[in-house]
């Protein structure tokens, strides 16, 4: 958890909803079936919010090649802070991936079937993450860094939990501000955010979801036991 998500809001919406300033032009269109290594809203900053994009997969700055090694895509709460990949990330670098919702998976007879864990009430949520950035030894002075993030993930509990044992880890509005604040990261902040258990609906859906090739509004709608489950 958490290798795919919805994220249908515009970058208007999101801008919105966090108070920032969009910085993504023309990237942002409505998906339902975001995978890793693709480019993914990101909140970033206190004073001046700002709406950007990041590839999925976090690549640390001291890494060598971007391409190889691991670039993982979430990061355990519980080992973050001490973590050399991701404890200056959570010192520094924090922001929010705004998401509609988010897919999970159990085992029926040997296949893979797909849930979607959609939050209740207005969305987006913001799911708490940590950004780096990644620049080549011999790139030019004005070149752009490579963005890249991790989403954070905590223990699954209330209905998340019927499904998978790890969850996003929500940033509930109150909280914005101070998780997106530069310095190092409170305790007291962090475990106040582990104690947010997310409000959703956990929808059984269509098992086309399993292949990243496919996308649009139909792979977040209900199916039944017998219905397009295999399709």
């Amino acid at each position: 958890m958490c290798g795919r998500f919805v994220q249908t809001s515009s970058a208007q919406r999101l801008a919105e909803r966090f108070a920032a300033t969009d910085t993504t032009g023309d990237a942002l269109r409505p998906r339902y079936n975001v995978a890793p290594s693709t480019p993914v809203p990101v909140v970033i900053g206190a004073d001046g919010r700002r709406l950007g994009t990041m590839r999925w997969g976090f690549v640390p700055s001291w890494s060598r090649d971007p391409d190889a090694g691991p670039r993982p895509i979430n990061a355990r709460v519980e080992g973050a802070a001490t973590s050399r990949l991701f404890g200056p990330a959570l010192s520094r670098r924090r922001g929010v991936v705004p998401l509609d919702g988010w897919y999970e998976w159990s085992d029926e007879d040997g296949a893979r079937q797909p849930w979607l864990l959609r939050p209740r009430g207005e969305g987006p949520v913001a799911v708490a993450a940590l950004w780096s950035t990644w620049r080549a030894p011999d790139a030019a002075p004005d070149a752009p860094p490579l963005a890249t993030v991790a989403l954070m993930t905590t223990a699954a509990t209330g209905a998340a939990a019927d499904v998978h044992h790890r969850t996003p880890l929500l940033v509930p509005d109150g909280l914005l501000d101070g998780w997106l604040a530069p310095g190092a990261c409170d305790d007291g902040l962090l475990a106040e955010l582990v104690d947010t258990v997310p409000d959703v609906e956990v929808v059984r859906v269509s098992r086309r979801v399993n292949d990243v090739r496919n996308e649009g509004p139909e792979l977040c709608d209900p199916v039944g036991v017998s219905g397009d489950a295999g399709r």
